[in-house]
């Protein structure tokens, strides 16, 4: 395979990739695995034992139904969703990078007035982080669209 046909796979397998939307039914599927596992984190706050393993699936489970919203199509996906789209993921991204940058400081500041012999700095979790992203998306995506409207 030559130069050129290589790098035109790669550019029509990105190309799908970046254009790949769930239907919109999907949305309601995605929502609903994120009440399930939200609920059922909740629950296990209330019940004895111990629940690391599930609290670390539900975690996830919680993490797929927010991307499913987020890839799920509009009913109606044209260009200007398409727009609001590349702007949420922007505006997500940014406020994704300063939230981690600032937040373990402000935690740590925080720590040290509260009890200053137990202050330590932590970096953010993984769920935290990619939670905090798909929630800005999506917030960002819902208020562009509505003022847009």
């Amino acid at each position: 395979m030559n130069k050129q046909k290589f790098c035109e796979a790669e550019e029509r397998r990105l190309n799908w990739l970046i254009n790949f939307k769930l239907p919109n039914y999907w949305k309601k599927i995605g929502w609903g695995i994120l009440v399930v596992s939200l609920a059922l984190i909740l629950s296990t706050k209330f019940i004895d034992g111990d629940f690391d393993l599930l609290k670390s699936i539900l975690k996830k489970a919680m993490l797929i139904g927010l991307l499913i919203v987020t890839i799920s199509r509009e009913k109606i996906e044209d260009e200007f969703i398409e727009n609001l789209r590349s702007k949420s993921f922007s505006l997500a991204f940014i406020f994704g990078v300063i939230y981690v940058l600032a937040q373990p400081v402000v935690n740590y500041i925080v720590s040290l007035i509260l009890q200053s012999e137990k202050a330590n700095y932590e970096d953010l979790g993984d769920f935290q982080i990619l939670w905090f992203l798909l929630v800005v998306y999506l917030t960002a995506f819902w208020s562009l669209k509505r003022r847009n409207a």
